[in-house]
């Protein structure tokens, strides 16, 4: 189709930026995604042994700080390859071009509850119980799914101690003493040791995360000499069996420095990543194993070490695991510190029979921090695992705590897991204040909670309150770390969010700029703590652009999008899902500009990133469907329109199933290209399908849902929608 140009709202919000703000106490991030793709029901429990600063949109009050409490390393879970979390069939071209005819249809309990939904006026006078329900069963659909993760992954607890007592029934690897020659890392003084922070290339104390793989790859032949002797020297070791993985990918390495060294001294948090540069050692027997130790005892400078068969990480996985001081042979006084994972075979199958990576990535949240053993927040959660529901007696259980620490993992786990917002705040105010009377306001952990708290209201859509906690996070953050750090940006770059968010309450112009002011400010602070060339720094160009294209600055929009693509490419290479990310946020500026043509171009460039590095059958490829149909609807090219948001309709229903929100919004999408065709009944029948999606998992009084309404009295009266 040719296409042509002129200017154009976008019809639909869709979640393109690669900024996660972070919560200092762990991962509270602006979303927990990564959860809802975690699958569990293809993992085997059974019993086969066979182991194979705007201060005018600021309300005013006291402010506050943010920070998080340094913590002891979390370990990673072995890096092997990664596999698909989802895997769908994928259909051939001339397969999804039949089946475009058609919808795939709903359940029939869903088609069931259509008359109900759909008969009903939008009528914004109901009653507040009606509301009361729908978010009642909305809390039910949450705690629901969190036991059956919860209960999945206590099995698979129980599980593996079964099959670790026939792998080991004398504990011969317990027994295994692992020993450091650094004496600890930790000064006396709370500082850490100058010396076991990681250098760049000329053996000065990095300054960025560049400078961190730099090093990393230039004393990489460090390690595999190391390995290399190793297995000249341990007995029945292969080389195949010693060897150097992948660097740690660079978005996830910038995320856990920001997770969990944000507030370490000295600077800057990327520099005590010790797992950038990482290898793997598969040994088949128990023999081996001790060889090994007895090895890098001998052999090596261990900073760190820990045997996880004695205490497990928190998703069962045991290993030995080794932080060991290199030196740069070719050039003087040039050290980095790698890891070395040290695995049993039969335990490493078991960490692919079970599924751990996936309970690792749900679990995190609740589990990080360096405040509370793994043992005690496994106890937490078998207290809440027995109770079987949330009840009023387990809550006031939970509020009878003492200990700010478990309080604050309750918190979270309320927050993030069980999205009861309710709950959360409430044991967020008892965390509050036994940190004030402990520890005092002016303290890291006292501003990290007031963080939460305002990242909590404003889930709550109580935007005022939350721009008040987050004042107070910051105004603490500036008296304990100054007006020049990393932990200062994250909370401006919140305000800057929550800011937005409120934006339909008010002066939407206002709010953009206030955010605007925010979010330059963020970028001030990260060019200069963090360099140019930095993840943070790249967030940052993105929220500028946000605000740019909402206040109709196209050019400058377009402007800090690409100096975010740049730094991506730089960072991440050209086939990344970040990368993929930044091509759409270019694209939708350029839709809004009208330059369809252009639009196009990045849009297709998502695409093919999306499919080279998620396949065919993933959500954020149905997301380029969408982006292109969506467009194409525009250039009223409809018969392809209609092809786009049906593929993404059939890769939505495969993977986040028939009753999600992203296939109520591809049923919105088919029923819109079919009216703008004329085909009145069939765009009926689609928006009806989104409509009782949406009233479902939405409740009725969102948005979405309301959005969906509109559409089918339209069509009911046979008119075209706007």
């Amino acid at each position: 189709a040719h296409i042509t140009t002129k200017s154009k709202e976008l019809k639909y919000t869709h979640k393109n930026r690669i900024m996660p703000v972070l919560g200092l106490h762990g991962a509270l991030g602006d979303s927990d995604s990564d959860d809802d793709s975690v699958e569990i029901s293809d993992v085997d429990l059974s019993d086969d042994d066979d182991v194979s600063d705007a201060p005018s949109t600021v309300p005013s009050d006291n402010g506050g700080e943010e920070e998080q409490q340094q913590q002891e390393e979390e370990e990673e879970e072995p890096e092997e390859e990664e596999e698909e979390e989802v895997e769908a069939d994928e259909e051939s071209d001339a397969d999804e071009d039949e089946e475009g005819d058609e919808l795939a249809p709903l359940e029939d309990d869903l088609m069931d509850r259509e008359e109900e939904y759909y008969d009903e006026e939008e009528d914004e006078s109901e009653d507040d119980d009606d509301e009361d329900g729908d978010q009642t069963e909305l809390l039910k659909q949450f705690e629901e799914k969190f036991f059956e993760r919860l209960n999945h992954f206590m099995d698979v607890q129980r599980k593996i101690e079964e099959r670790m007592q026939k792998i080991d029934a004398k504990d011969r690897l317990k027994e295994i003493e692992v020993t450091t020659h650094s004496e600890g890392i930790l000064e006396e003084d709370g500082t850490y040791k100058l010396k076991y922070q990681q250098q760049d290339a000329e053996g000065e104390p990095a300054q960025n995360l560049g400078e961190v793989y730099e090093a990393a790859y230039q004393i990489k032949q460090a390690l595999r000499d190391l390995l290399d002797a190793m297995v000249d020297k341990v007995k029945g070791l292969d080389y195949v069996d010693a060897k150097i993985v992948e660097l740690k990918p660079r978005d996830r390495a910038n995320e856990k420095a920001r997770e969990e060294y944000l507030t370490r001294t000295p600077g800057p948090p990327e520099t005590w990543l010790y797992d950038i540069l990482r290898s793997s050692v598969t040994c088949k027997t128990m023999k081996q194993m001790e060889s090994v130790n007895k090895f890098l005892t001998k052999k090596a400078h261990i900073v760190q070490a820990k045997n996880r068969f004695v205490a497990p990480a928190y998703s069962g996985y045991r290993d030995l695991l080794y932080h060991v001081y290199l030196d740069w042979p070719y050039k003087e006084n040039v050290h980095f510190v790698a890891e070395i994972q040290v695995h049993h075979k039969d335990v490493l199958n078991l960490e692919k029979l079970f599924g751990l990576q996936n309970h690792y990535k749900y679990f995190r949240p609740i589990f990080a921090g360096g405040d509370r053993t793994v043992v005690e927040t496994m106890r937490d959660l078998e207290m809440i695992q027995k109770n079987g529901k949330i009840e009023e007696p387990l809550i006031e259980k939970i509020l009878e705590s003492e200990d700010p620490d478990q309080l604050y993992m309750f918190a979270k786990l309320f927050y993030l897991k069980l999205e009861n917002f309710d709950v959360a705040l409430q044991i967020y105010s008892r965390v509050l204040a036994l940190q004030e009377a402990t520890i005092g306001e002016i303290h890291p952990k006292t501003s990290a909670t007031y963080q939460d708290v305002g990242l909590v209201q404003a889930k709550k859509g109580d935007y005022d309150n939350a721009l008040r906690s987050l004042q107070k996070c910051l105004e603490i953050q500036e008296q304990v770390f100054g007006p020049y750090s990393p932990e200062v940006a994250i909370t401006r770059s919140h305000l800057g969010h929550t800011i937005v968010e409120r934006g339909d309450d008010g002066d939407e112009l206002m709010e953009h700029r206030g955010a605007l002011q925010q979010y330059r400010k963020a970028l001030v602070i990260r060019e200069k703590c963090l360099g140019e060339d930095h993840l943070d720094v790249a967030g940052s160009y993105q929220n500028i652009g946000e605000s740019l294209c909402k206040l109709g600055d196209f050019q400058g929009a377009l402007a800090a999008y690409r100096e975010s693509l740049s730094i991506l490419e730089s960072l991440l290479g050209e086939n990344h899902a970040d990368v993929a990310s930044g091509h759409s946020l270019l694209g939708d500026v350029l839709y809004q500009q009208g330059d369809f043509q252009g639009a196009m171009e990045e849009y297709s460039i998502s695409l093919a990133i999306r499919e080279e590095v998620f396949g065919k059958t993933h959500t954020a490829t149905a997301d380029s469907h969408t982006e292109i149909g969506r467009l194409l609807a525009e250039v009223q090219d409809y018969d392809e329109a209609e092809s786009r948001h049906r593929k993404a309709l059939r890769i939505r229903e495969t993977v986040v199933g028939k009753e999600s929100p992203e296939a109520a919004e591809s049923h919105w999408w088919v029923g819109y290209v079919l009216n703008q065709k004329g085909d009145f009944e069939g765009a009926l029948e689609a928006h009806k399908m989104g409509y009782a999606i949406r009233a479902k998992v939405l409740t009725k009084r969102h948005p979405d849902t309301k959005m969906s309404l509109r559409s089918v009295r339209a069509n009911e009266n046979q008119q075209k929608e706007p």
